[in-house]
């Protein structure tokens, strides 16, 4: 019997050791997926905070007065057509003057009669680079009254020795809309 005891024991504390063993090797990822979840919660209880929040913003009305009460129209004033042109020449050249972009002409395009409205409109000639003609034509598109920008043709002048390597000449007609006077 003696023969069987230390077999006995061995097993024993082999068994033991191998249970230790396991038990370490399942505590390191149970622990570290505990650790996973806790973090996830957190982050989904951070992104739901940040739901609420812009579903109460998106439930409020907007700080300030409607566009129309802030005198923004989008369509030009009641105003004669020469004096529609001569505003829209003048906010396309503001526009360009911000933008950087050197207008090299303007011309006044036909008039357009739409019912209850006319449709004036512009054609720009212009150079500049690409950042130029990008900062144009988002003033152009964000201005008010609104603007319509179209037909625009773009050509580079790195052909010609006398000009930058990165000046581009453009050509863009751009038009709006004036309500016809009430008679």
């Amino acid at each position: 019997m003696r023969i069987g005891e230390p077999a006995l024991l061995s097993r024993a504390a082999a068994l033991a050791i191998l249970l230790v063993v396991l038990g370490a090797i399942l505590v390191g990822p149970v622990t570290a997926y505990i650790d996973l979840l806790g973090g996830d919660a957190e982050r989904l209880q951070h992104q739901e905070q940040l739901l609420q929040r812009y579903r109460e913003l998106a439930r409020e009305p907007p700080a300030g007065p409607p566009p129309a009460a802030r005198g923004e129209s989008l369509l030009f004033p009641e105003i004669p057509e020469s004096q529609a042109v001569a505003l829209l020449q003048e906010a396309l050249k503001g526009a360009a003057a911000t933008a950087q972009v050197e207008v090299q002409g303007l011309q006044v395009l036909r008039t357009e009669a739409l019912p209850g409205s006319l449709r004036i409109g512009v054609r720009l000639r212009a150079a500049a680079d690409i950042a130029g003609l990008n900062r144009l034509l988002y003033a152009i598109e964000a201005a008010r009254p609104v603007l319509y920008p179209d037909n625009l043709q773009i050509q580079s002048r790195a052909l010609r020795p006398e000009a930058r390597s990165s000046a581009l000449e453009f050509q863009l007609d751009v038009s709006c809309v004036k309500a016809e006077p009430s008679a």
